[in-house]
């Protein structure tokens, strides 16, 4: 007669068990649910932003809340890091094939992201942008057809910019090949190249090898970069294979209004 509640009490830790589990998997269900359409709401604000300050998006923006769980960070209404991802970008008529941003102490309500209006404010932001090649080798040519120099083609890889270009001395056109180092200037918005490294393969004489060594030290590129959103201000920059990677950082900014 006494059998059944012994029976019951030892299902009771179970069935508690069992309702914690499953409790918790809503949880998890709903912090990603949350998480994805947050996602969603903060990439359309971005591309709004980004649309008032003149900048074209050939594809939507992505971005990502990263940091688990995400509902902690919404009910305190700051988030670590938002990574925001943007390709196809022009900026005042220059091409940038892809632009990506990390924002770090990132401050909104909820309402208002999940809404899409009202600030959406970083601490601080830094961003990667890959400038092309193919912007670059215009620039250059343009720069340099003044100075009698042909056939200008700048790549980069690794780090290192590798250069090839044709000069004229004392009549004879001269292929020369190197690789150079750019330089930010101080502005924070243009960068600048020395070709003092570059040589040529066939032997001179000494008075055309003297006059080159003159001419490669007072020939050098200046190149205006695209001015980045968000107040970025250019720190560095690194040839890649697609292009010039330059980085930037900027602080208090408003990622959305």
């Amino acid at each position: 007669m006494y059998a059944k509640p012994k029976r019951t009490r030892r299902k009771a830790p179970i069935v508690l068990l069992v309702l914690l589990i499953v409790l918790v998997l809503l949880l998890v269900a709903a912090d990603r649910v949350g998480h994805s359409v947050a996602d969603d709401k903060l990439a359309d604000q971005v591309a709004a932003q980004a649309q008032s300050k003149d900048v074209k998006l050939g594809v939507p923006p992505t971005a990502d809340i990263t940091g688990f769980p995400f509902l902690t960070q919404v009910a305190a209404g700051k988030y670590d890091k938002i990574l925001v991802h943007m390709r196809d970008v022009t900026v005042q008529s220059y091409a940038i094939p892809k632009l990506d941003i990390t924002a770090n102490g990132v401050h909104a309500k909820t309402s208002d992201v999940l809404n899409g209006n009202g600030p959406i404010t970083a601490d601080t932001v830094s961003g990667t942008a890959t400038v092309g090649w193919g912007y670059v080798n215009q620039a250059a040519k343009e720069q340099l057809e003044q100075d009698q120099v042909k056939d200008v083609q700048l790549s980069g890889h690794d780090g290192a910019l590798d250069v090839r270009m044709t000069v004229t001395v004392l009549g004879q056109d001269l292929q020369l090949a190197g690789t150079a180092k750019p330089t930010l200037n101080d502005d924070g918005k243009s960068l600048r190249v020395s070709f003092a490294g570059l040589h040529t393969t066939g032997k001179l004489p000494d008075a055309a090898k003297n006059i080159l060594d003159g001419v490669l030290q007072q020939l050098g590129l200046q190149i205006k970069l695209p001015t980045l959103p968000y107040g970025l201000k250019l720190t560095h920059v690194d040839p890649q294979s697609d292009g010039l990677l330059v980085t930037a950082t900027a602080e208090n900014v408003t990622l959305a209004e």
